[in-house]
């Protein structure tokens, strides 16, 4: 664990002196376990003016860290007491250098190190070589970092994922993604299905569609069983990039690597298609659901709603929606809302405000009301080809002053009168609630002057 100056070993008074020194040691080991680097700073300095050495044990634990903690030049100074008390640093000295030196930002003081380990006939391990490639990646130093992965797999030491990680965010931060079919080549014999998964979920979450599905195809044709997690994040690459045919082609084929198919799976590819308005396709896909499984879950119906519903296929979103009512699922305000859109945009206001009473009559939120009394007078307004007459008027009113949307009420009145509509009993039974409501509220009744506020036809 520690030498002497050379010194000869006798007596009980150097016999005291080696133990008081043993104390030392462990006391240097207990301060570095509790992470108390200021009081093992003390007693290394103790152990160094007495002319000791530590073992490397000793050493490395002591520079790893002061590394941790940011005491570089501290670091260096311990480094070469090693030296100079003939003390040889290892594997392990050099990847504790190496990190340090990186995270200071002096990538070729890192690789000085490890030039200097190879030098000694050391043979890096694992967490050598990744940590090497670490501070070559974080410098964006390609060339040097594939240099030395080629190196790693050459030498037969197995790289794992963390490896790939660091490779595969270097080539996407420069540009280099075609070089990652390279790699995968070169390291062939330890491409397993975790690896490829990982990649493939990677690719696939940072947009790269095209690289993770030439690289998904490379493990389809090398495992027997699938990874799910990494199918699912394929599907839905394919699906972002709107590659819906590879994505449909996938869904259909998925059982054949032991996997079956989910809800989630079959949403993915619901929601691509109804973006992209294949109807066609979704129609198919559906009825391939209901008959084969799983069954549909809110989900699917709320997207289906809404997909037909952007599609203008309003009897087919009213379809699923009833099916959805007469499904061990129950209508939710997204799929009030997008019904609603659909009716409303169709100008089927009449099929909409009897499922907005339906809507409250399930005692949703006056909030969410007031938001779809909103969604309905848009729809009134934009609706291509739409004539409204004084029952559509009358439906409008009604949502508002249910809603408490007085002076929207107010308005649309307004419009109602410029069009040349003639108010009816309804209309007028609105607006005397309407004038209650101010009255309660304490306002004071300001004549309109496009309606001169006529509250009763007699």
């Amino acid at each position: 664990m520690f030498g002497g100056t050379g010194e000869g070993v006798g007596g009980a008074g150097e016999l005291e002196r080696c133990l008081g020194l043993v104390k030392k040691v462990e006391l240097l080991h207990a301060y570095l376990r509790s992470n108390d680097l200021s009081k093992a700073t003390e007693v290394y300095g103790e152990l160094r003016r007495r002319g000791y050495k530590l073992d490397i044990f000793a050493y490395n634990m002591f520079l790893d860290a002061l590394a941790k903690d940011g005491k570089v030049d501290l670091a260096y100074k311990v480094f070469e007491d090693m030296r100079r008390k003939y003390c040889e640093p290892d594997e392990y000295t050099y990847t504790i250098l190496v990190r340090m030196t990186g995270k200071i930002g002096k990538p070729d003081q890192s690789l000085a190190f490890f030039q200097e380990m190879l030098s000694k006939g050391y043979s890096p391990n694992l967490i050598a070589y990744n940590t090497m490639i670490q501070v070559l990646a974080k410098n964006r130093m390609v060339d040097k970092t594939l240099y030395l992965f080629n190196k790693m797999v050459e030498n037969d030491c197995h790289p794992n994922e963390f490896t790939y990680s660091l490779i595969l965010n270097v080539l996407a931060v420069e540009g280099h993604l075609g070089k990652l079919e390279e790699i995968v080549e070169t390291s062939n014999k330890y491409m397993n299905k975790s690896i490829y998964a990982y990649l493939v979920r990677t690719l696939s979450k940072l947009g790269h569609a095209d690289e993770a599905h030439r690289l998904f195809c490379n493990m389809w044709n090398f495992h027997d069983r699938g990874d799910r997690d990494a199918y699912i994040s394929m599907l839905e690459s394919l699906c972002n990039a709107g590659k819906i045919t590879e994505a449909l082609d996938l869904l259909s084929k998925i059982h054949e690597k032991g996997i079956s198919t989910d809800t989630i799976m079959y949403n993915t590819v619901f929601s691509a298609l109804g973006k992209s308005k294949q109807i066609f396709h979704l129609q198919d896909l559906y009825e391939k659901m209901k008959q084969e499984g799983p069954s549909p879950d809110i989900f699917t119906f709320n997207i289906l709603i809404s997909s037909f519903g952007r599609a203008g296929r309003v009897d087919e979103a009213v379809k699923i929606f009833d099916e959805l009512e007469n499904s061990n699922s129950k209508a939710d305000i997204i799929s009030y809302n997008s019904l609603m859109n659909c009716l409303g945009k169709n100008g089927d206001l009449d099929e909409a405000h009897m499922r907005f009473k339906e809507m409250r009559e399930k005692g949703f939120s006056p909030d969410v009301l007031k938001w779809l009394a909103d969604c309905l007078m848009r729809c009134l307004l934009k609706a291509e080809g739409c004539c409204p007459n004084i029952v559509t008027y009358n439906i409008l009113l009604d949502c508002l002053e249910k809603c408490g949307r007085t002076a929207a009420a107010v308005d649309l009145y307004a419009k109602l009168k410029q069009q040349g509509l003639a108010p009816d009993s309804i209309t007028y039974s609105i607006l005397e609630r309407l004038q209650s409501v101010r009255h309660r509220t304490g306002k004071v009744r300001r004549q309109n002057p496009i309606t001169g506020w006529v509250v009763s036809p007699l």
